[in-house]
């Protein structure tokens, strides 16, 4: 259970963010008012308040960073009119969830548990919850309009990954009882964060996958920085790719580490043309996999085969969330296109949901699934046109690379759930949806 100061945190959160408005440029104190709250504030802890979804880390720190923004730095933050094809699917995203609803009024029994039906009040907290989720993506699309403020935000993420490593050296160390130390309890089972005859550090963001992902995250700014020749020294990024090249190995993520040693390969390999054709072949390899896995086409048990040649644990655990998937996707087809909503009606007795795409399926349904992660890679729609304008190289290089990591994160989604954490989206909106237009030929 949350101890105060763990609720006091969260509460305090928009004072901090305002102090930061108040001494920090917009871009500065946005990234450390959403990325910085992720970074320290305590998981599970949130203030429920009626008719509205309960208030926790991530909705404070895009709640936060609106106050700034408007009140503080006097900004214009626009939800519609930013694009034609997201003044669609915007509005879509928040209507589904009503739809939702009328299709999941009876009450259900899966064996083991009774779960209610969803009623107009569920529809409406989770139409302003998946509001609240997406206003740092929103604001990124606002206040990010120039070259020189996407290398600010890379500088920053790389910068962040550094200050987020002493904590995570601390954990390795010691073991992950900071969060337990500092806000009264262990948010996740401390098992899953034993690996390799260690620690998996996962500090105040709740398991030790997110950390490596937010590292990898780090790491990847850092390598896109020293390709871009941002600093007059150069061993200033090469420091900073070694270092948290290390710290991604000490947080004993698999699936982070072939992450990183992917990008750091095929940004310095590949020219931005293949980098395209890669970003298109990832992205559209996502959005395929359901409906293979739906088909039975996917080649699960050939992976599953492969992966046993070189770890047998890491084999047996693919094994066992294919077979988590067959039997919740099972389920999922009964309400293939809407969805079972909330209070885990999408589970199947003590299944367990891992892969994001799954648990997005299973709520609200394929075409919210098809408009929710559409949203997401609209900003990498744009780099895919780069061929036609006439953007300076520089630009090219860090809007394509940009997206490539985001594409990764996207395939990242199929086995976890990185993007639960709305700090992912303001670095999506990074990347502009309209900012080159003027530019076009």
């Amino acid at each position: 259970m949350p101890n105060l100061f763990a609720y006091g945190m969260i509460i305090l959160w928009p004072i901090i963010a305002i102090l930061l408005y108040k001494k920090f440029d917009t871009v500065t104190a946005t990234f450390w008012t959403i990325v910085g709250g992720f970074m320290f504030l305590p998981v599970k802890t949130a203030i429920d308040l009626p008719m509205i979804p309960a208030i926790g880390k991530d909705e404070i720190c895009g709640i936060s960073a609106l106050i700034g923004c408007v009140f503080v730095k006097n900004k214009s933050i626009k939800f519609l009119t930013v694009n034609k094809t997201i003044d669609i699917i915007f509005p879509l995203l928040l209507i589904i969830p009503f739809i939702n609803v009328f299709f999941n009024q009876t009450p259900m029994f899966d064996g083991k548990y009774w779960i209610q039906g969803l009623t107009i009040y569920d529809a409406i907290s989770a139409s302003i919850g998946q509001f609240l989720h997406l206003i740092p993506f929103f604001i990124a699309i606002n206040i990010i309009k120039t070259h020189e403020q996407r290398i600010k935000v890379l500088k920053l993420l790389a910068y962040s990954g550094v200050v987020y490593s002493l904590f995570i050296l601390i954990e390795v160390k010691l073991s992950p009882q900071l969060h337990t130390w500092l806000y009264g309890f262990m948010p996740h089972s401390f098992a899953q964060q034993i690996r390799f005859d260690g620690y998996r550090p996962m500090v105040f963001m709740g398991h030790g996958l997110i950390v490596s992902i937010f590292i990898f995250m780090s790491f990847s700014s850092a390598i896109l920085l020293h390709q871009l020749k941002e600093y007059k020294n150069n061993i200033i990024p090469v420091g900073m790719v070694l270092y948290l090249a290390v710290v991604l190995l000490l947080c004993k993520s698999v699936g982070s580490v072939v992450f990183a040693i992917f990008i750091a390969f095929t940004l310095f390999l590949l020219g931005n043309r293949l980098k395209v054709v890669l970003i298109c072949f990832l992205v559209s390899g996502f959005f395929l996999y359901p409906i293979l896995s739906i088909l039975n086409i996917f080649p699960h048990s050939w992976l599953v085969e492969l992966f046993s040649q070189f770890d047998a644990d890491r084999a047996g655990s693919l094994d066992f969330r294919f077979h988590q998937e067959t039997i919740l996707i099972q389920h999922i087809q009964e309400q293939f296109l809407i969805g079972w909503g909330g209070w885990g009606r999408f589970r199947f007795f003590d299944s367990i949901t891992d892969g994001y795409w799954l648990i997005t399926l299973g709520k609200y349904g394929f075409i919210f699934f098809i408009l929710y992660f559409l949203l997401f890679i609209m900003p990498i729609f744009r780099t895919l046109k780069f061929r036609r304008t006439r953007v300076n190289n520089a630009e090219q290089k860090l809007c394509v690379g940009l997206s490539l990591i985001l594409a990764v994160l996207l395939i990242d989604q199929l086995p976890n759930a990185s993007m639960q954490g709305s700090w992912i989206w303001f670095i999506a909106g990074c990347l502009g949806i309209n900012s080159y237009r003027e530019k076009m030929i």
